[in-house]
Parts: structure tokens; sequence; C-alpha cells
């Protein structure tokens, strides 16, 4: 196939427009496009640069008034305590009746439940395990010395031993991690009391006194005529915090019996003396008899000489 020389050049034209056409679409524009991305970045990266300036020349400043703040929000954290747990409750309805007159018939242990972190974090980000109560402490002990008479390892159980080994090392992990950003926690307990009014206001002062962060949430009483004292109860809030260089403190429960020589509360005869025991016993008894009558003797013939 011949081509003219103006056919030619046309052809050239036109691979040339298209060569342009495509460098344009596929090379220049999306360079030109990239620049004014990078272009826009530079904008708020030179911005960011000015504000990390404007901070690098207050560093001191800062430096020293976070240092002053955390000391305070560890001092504040002290002021709570690490967590609280059902002994913390049964113990403080003890010492109330032992400390007032009233009588408290039943207490309602509540959940921790989350209240608020320093650092804005939702609840899920403190979640809490069942806290372990000294019952389950000693379920886990009975349950060990079971797994060290069978043989086995209590590794394999699917039961309420693997369920509470879940959450001992949940509830350990959280109360090792003391390095987080503070989380406050609040505890209910509700307590079922008798009282009189003038001891009702006694526990108001009380709970007022304490050292733990507590606050009395609401009192619910009614007024009884056959004995004249008021019933009711009342709900407790228990407040605690995690997150600063505190630890958990048991309670001082006071002294308290343990165990029982018969945990069946059945009647035991005395063992009977052997025979050898029972001719011993009459055997000193004759011994101390004839002392006796030998010091009466002696003594009788002393104030005879005497008389004479």
């Amino acid at each position: 196939m011949n081509l003219s020389m103006r056919d030619k050049k046309i052809l050239l034209m036109f691979l040339g427009v298209l060569l342009f056409a495509l460098s344009f679409f596929f090379v220049y524009n999306p360079q030109m496009q990239e620049a004014s991305d990078i272009a826009a970045s530079n904008d708020s990266l030179q911005q960011r640069l000015s504000e990390l300036l404007e901070l690098s020349q207050n560093k001191d400043t800062y430096l020293q008034e976070t240092e002053s703040m955390q000391t305070e929000i560890e001092q504040y954290c002290k002021e709570f305590p690490y967590t609280v747990r059902s002994e913390d409750g049964i113990v403080l309805a003890q010492n109330m009746e032992n400390s007032l007159d009233m009588s408290i018939s039943n207490v309602g242990l509540g959940e921790r439940t989350f209240v608020y972190s320093i650092d804005g974090g939702a609840a899920s980000d403190g979640i809490e395990a069942p806290e372990e109560t000294m019952m389950e402490q000693g379920n886990q002990q009975t349950q060990d010395q079971i797994n060290e008479i069978e043989g086995t390892d209590g590794e394999t159980d699917t039961g309420a031993a693997g369920t509470i080994d879940s959450s001992n090392s949940v509830q350990a992990s959280i109360e090792s991690d003391g390095s987080g950003s503070p989380a406050l926690y609040r505890t209910q307990n509700t307590m079922q009391f008798t009282c009189t009014y003038s001891s009702l206001k006694d526990a108001v002062k009380y709970l007022d006194s304490q050292s733990g962060r507590m606050t009395l949430d609401n009192i619910n009483t009614s007024f009884d005529s056959a004995t004249g004292n008021l019933t009711g109860t009342m709900t407790v809030n228990l407040f605690s915090m995690t997150g600063g260089n505190t630890s958990y403190s048991e309670p001082d429960a006071g002294s308290v019996a343990y165990g029982t020589d018969n945990i069946f509360g059945t009647i035991e005869k005395k063992k009977k003396k052997s025979k050898k025991n029972k001719q011993k016993a009459a055997e000193s008894s004759a011994e101390s008899t004839e002392n006796t009558d030998t010091a009466a003797d002696s003594s009788q013939s002393a104030e005879s000489e005497t008389q004479q």
C-alpha cells in the first residue's frame, strides 16, 4: 500500500495528537493531582510543625504542669480503696451493728460498676471479672486438694472450678495492672435494718466519718407501732479507683472462731477408765487418806503436850 506524502503527514499529525492526549491523561494529569495532594499535605504538616515548635518553646512549663497534675492525681487516688469486695460490705454492716444501737438483718451485696475514667475511656476499657470472695477462695482451695488426691491438674474441668480459675486469672491481671489510667467504680450495697430514730441519725454520722470513700444513696423507713422502732433499708455507695499506686487491703473483721471438733454435732460418750487406772486412783486416794490421818494424830499429840 503506497501512501502519498500528504497522507503520511496527516497520519503523523494524528499519532502526535494521540500521543499528546495519552501523555496528558495518563502521565501529566496524575502527576499534577499527586503534586496537588502533596502540597495540601505540606500545608497541614507545616501548620502542625508550627504548633510543635510553639509547644517546644514552652516545653519546661508543660513538663512542670504535667508533673504537678500527676502528683495531684496520685494523691487523689490514694484516698480511694483499690477495689471493693463482698467482705468489705459485710464487715461494714458488722461494724455498724457493733458500734451503733442497730440491728441489720440482711445485706444485699451489689456488683462493681464503672463510673468514670480520667482519660474518658468507655466502660469496656476496664471490664471487671466477678470478684473473688472469701467463699470462692475456700472453694478453690478445696478443689485444689481434690485435684491433688485424684491426681488431676484441674485444667480439663468445665464446672464451677474452671469458672473460678478463669475469674481469678482475669481479676489478678486487672489488679496487677496499676499503670493504667485511673478509673472510678461504684458498688451499691443494700442493708435491711431495725433501729431507733436516734440510732438512724448516728448511722448517718458513722458513714460520714468513715475513711473509705462512701456515700449514703437513699433511706426508706417505716414506723413499727408495736416496738416503737424504725425498720427499713438503706443503700450505701462504696467507691473504688484503679490505676493508682495502691493495692487492696483486706478489712479487719476482728477475732473469728474457725473450725470445730465435731462437724456433725453428735454427742460422744466419755471413755471408761481402765482397771489399772481405777486401781491407781484408789491407791492414790488411800495414800492421801493415810497422810491426812497421820497429820491429824500428830496435831492432837502436839496439843496434849502443850496442855501438860
